[in-house]
């Protein structure tokens, strides 16, 4: 079973990788990079509203807005602590970078916790957990593409955005040693990892992307363009997101039903 939850793991971090795949030469990076942005904030606003929030506010009622709140606050205060480390470089790539970090920060956040997910998937049974991976694959597959292109914006080459994206990714496997190690504890806190997961990437999306577009839409077409753009990144997510729950979601019940247990 360890082995098995391993292996899917792994697979599941590998995901990160699909962008350089996806964008294997420089003349697709070039005409992507305009729509990253704008596709990233729609991707990141449907995750945070359709999954990780209500994830969220489902396990705790009364913390979990609080939770998000804290993430969300202490993320801005991160920004403005990376904004003075990046303080030698140019404005622009100093807030790049910045935003940059703070998005793969997050998101390794967040894969602890889909790690601790699975983990408490394949303790319950290994057919459970194969299926759990495969809705986190699914989730994965259009966040890992944006972020591949939010780095590439950043300024770093293909290869190093996909070592940064798998460095991130690899949380999902954090995530599984913690469950296997400290089952009895972990899994009753997984709502605090998605809650300070949604904190950042909403004030990544709202605080850093959406100004950033607005301020410089010369680069980005017109205000239509970029709305077209995060609308598209939002529906795709969405019904990813939609799909999946119905598929899979009996898996993640069984989950909750043995933690209450």
């Amino acid at each position: 079973m360890i082995l098995q939850a391993f292996a899917a793991a792994i697979l599941v971090a590998l995901i990160s990788l699909v962008g350089v795949l996806f964008f294997g030469h420089d003349k697709r990076l070039i005409g992507f990079e305009r729509y990253a942005v704008p596709v990233a904030v729609g991707v990141f606003l449907s995750l945070v509203l359709y999954e990780l929030i209500p994830e969220t506010l489902e396990a705790s009622h009364e913390w979990g807005g609080i939770v998000v709140a804290i993430g969300f606050i202490s993320f801005y205060v991160l920004s403005q602590k990376l904004h003075k480390h990046f303080h030698h470089h140019e404005a622009e790539d100093c807030d790049r970078k910045g935003a940059a970090l703070l998005l793969l920060i997050g998101d390794g956040v967040h894969n602890i916790s889909d790690g601790i997910i699975l983990g408490g998937a394949f303790l319950i049974d290994p057919s459970i957990g194969f299926v759990v991976a495969i809705g986190l694959a699914l989730h994965e597959l259009p966040q890992e593409i944006v972020e591949f292109g939010v780095l590439i914006r950043a300024g770093y080459t293909r290869m190093q955005a996909s070592l940064l994206n798998l460095f991130s990714a690899s949380g999902i496997i954090v995530g599984l040693v913690l469950v296997l190690v400290l089952s009895e504890y972990v899994t009753d806190y997984v709502w605090v990892l998605t809650g300070l997961a949604a904190g950042n990437l909403l004030f990544l999306a709202a605080s850093d992307l959406l100004p950033r577009i607005h301020g410089n839409l010369k680069n980005y077409g017109s205000i239509w363009n970029s709305t077209i753009a995060i609308l598209i990144g939002f529906l795709v997510m969405t019904s990813i997101l939609i799909w999946s729950h119905e598929k899979y979601e009996h898996g993640v019940e069984e989950i909750e039903a043995e933690m209450v247990g």
